[in-house]
């Protein structure tokens, strides 16, 4: 019998041991290769799956046709060596563009993402690092939902938000922020997966979050659970293990989170060098080269650890929570260093927690961490993703004063999923979707300020963003918040412009001028009328 699937979603194969293994995980490999009708052939692991059973989880890539032939390093193993099959695939019929258009890759020049049809993809994504740990599937505690992880997912999911930034928070021992799992128990005969909590818990969160179209930003765990002794091993066998059960859904790698490190020496070069394996065995096992990166630890400037290595795709910077200077300079200066490296913005002033500034500590408005958003992306950035209190680290309830979660700010989930910065994310992706940002660069060097200021901070802070396709056609430039420098923009090209402000904060545009008309291709902007924060754009009539 064939079984029929739609393009980019998955189909499973199930395989029935014939005989029996002392360490079923650790005894046996299987792997299938899957061909389509045009040659195109993809090699993905398989898991086993309690009992007997053995599991390949497919997506195809393309229509038509497939056959597959599965392999077993134990020959005489007749139910799963040498089993083949034929897989029908149907163009995707549904409205979720991850299927629509395909999975990830690094798109032109390095400069951001894009699915397989090379269709850009604006990377704009929440946090929920807990997602295993603390996120329940069958229960709430706020009457309006019936589950609380299908409210996070949903809600964002309505707000346009196509990244869901996780972890599978796995750690021996482990116990930084929070709560985590042993997804590999030890027995007597070794390591041996958690089949129970697999399908109970994990499975089912990522096959709702495939279903809903999101992309799976998922690391293993934090990044010193590597370093004691014998863990290394342990996260290489995990890793083969999550990459064959999950490898065929939307799915990129983040490996783990603060590498490299805060505290320098052996532990730091451990914790670098073995997440390093950990990755080229991602890379080793995932039949679909999914994309990888790594959350960054939080520094100036941003750590380049892996920079040039064949695994590491596209760079996850954490500019942190206002303990260090948050200015556009960086991510101009990361991108005048990296030119042909995507960067995302994964980790900055979650909404509603305590900033870490050192003049005083403040609560995160949108407006605080908007101006992070829009300065990423007018200075190079693909991406930005977002963080709620009481949602990035799980709150059942609002923490207790006190507590070591209420320094961050006490918010339950409930309340957290609802506060107001979210949606002007969805305005931030709609505004730059609008505009057709993967065709602009930043063009610091065709700004002019109107005046010169003696502090080069101050004069960063002050200075718009400003960002331009190829044909100076489309021009925006981001004014932040407090007050702003008119500049003029030069080289200008086209005869005419309509020029208009744009809220950030709401998405509505006001007219400044239908018929601008650049002098020798140089205008002046107009002052701000708000000391919030504003977009200028300039558009060739």
């Amino acid at each position: 019998m064939t079984a029929t699937v739609e393009q980019w979603r998955t189909t499973m194969i199930e395989l029935v041991s014939s005989q029996t293994y002392q360490n079923p995980f650790l005894d046996v490999d299987v792997q299938a290769e899957f061909q389509s009708e045009s040659g195109r052939t993809i090699t993905l692991q398989g898991y086993w799956d309690g009992s007997n059973s053995w599991k390949i989880r497919f997506a195809p890539t393309e229509p038509g046709q497939w056959t597959y032939r599965t392999e077993s390093s134990n020959p005489q193993d007749k139910g799963l060596h040498q089993m083949t099959g034929m897989i029908q695939c149907l163009p995707y019929e549904g409205d979720l563009d991850i299927y629509k258009h395909g999975f990830l890759k690094v798109g032109p020049q390095g400069r951001y993402l894009v699915h397989d049809d090379n269709t850009p993809f604006f990377w704009l994504g929440d946090t929920h690092w807990t997602f295993v740990t603390e996120e329940r599937f069958d229960e709430s505690n706020c009457p309006e939902y019936d589950s609380q992880f299908k409210a996070c997912v949903d809600k964002r999911v309505e707000q346009k938000f196509n990244v869901y930034q996780c972890n599978f928070r796995d750690g021996k021992g482990y116990s930084v922020f929070g709560r985590y799992d042993e997804y590999l128990q030890e027995t007597e005969n070794g390591y041996l997966p958690d089949i129970d909590f697999m399908k109970s818990n994990v499975d089912r969160k990522m096959q709702y979050l495939a279903d809903q179209g999101l992309v799976i930003a998922v690391g293993y765990s934090w990044g010193s659970a590597i370093v004691p002794d014998g863990q290394l091993e342990r996260y290489l066998l995990l890793a083969k293990y999550l990459v064959a059960r999950y490898g065929a859904y939307p799915v990129i790698w983040t490996l783990a989170g603060e590498v490299p490190g805060y505290f320098g020496g052996e532990e730091e070069e451990k914790m670098t060098a073995y997440w390093r394996e950990v990755a080229l065995a991602t890379e080793k096992y995932d039949g679909y080269g999914a994309l990888q990166s790594v959350h960054l630890a939080t520094d100036r400037p941003f750590p380049d650890v892996y920079q040039g290595e064949s695994w590491y795709d596209f760079s996850m910077s954490q500019a942190g929570h206002g303990d260090m200077h948050l200015g556009a300079s960086m991510y101009s200066e990361y991108r005048q260093r990296f030119p042909s490296m995507p960067l995302v913005e994964s980790e900055s002033l979650y909404e509603g927690i305590q900033s870490g500034e050192s003049n005083g500590a403040r609560t995160i408005t949108p407006e605080i961490f908007r101006r992070i958003a829009y300065l990423c992306i007018q200075n190079g950035g693909c991406g930005y993703t977002y963080g709620a209190c009481g949602v990035w680290e799980l709150q059942w309830e609002a923490a207790k004063p006190g507590t070591f979660w209420s320094f961050w700010g006490s918010m339950a989930w409930n309340d957290g999923l609802k506060l107001p910065g979210a949606n002007q994310l969805t305005i931030l992706r709609d505004f730059y979707e609008s505009v057709g940002w993967h065709n602009l660069r930043p063009i610091p060097d065709l700004i002019t300020p109107s005046m010169t200021m003696k502090n080069p901070e101050l004069r960063a802070d002050r200075l718009p963003s400003f960002t331009a396709d190829d044909t100076m056609e489309t021009i925006v430039g981001y004014f932040a918040p407090g007050r702003a420098v008119p500049v003029t923009i030069r080289t200008l090209t086209a005869a005419s412009y309509t020029a208009r402000w744009f809220d950030p904060a709401n998405g509505e545009y006001t007219l400044i001028n239908e018929n601008v008309k650049p002098q020798t291709g140089s205008w002046q902007t107009p002052q701000k009328t708000t000391m919030n924060d504003l977009l200028l754009v300039l558009t060739a009539n």
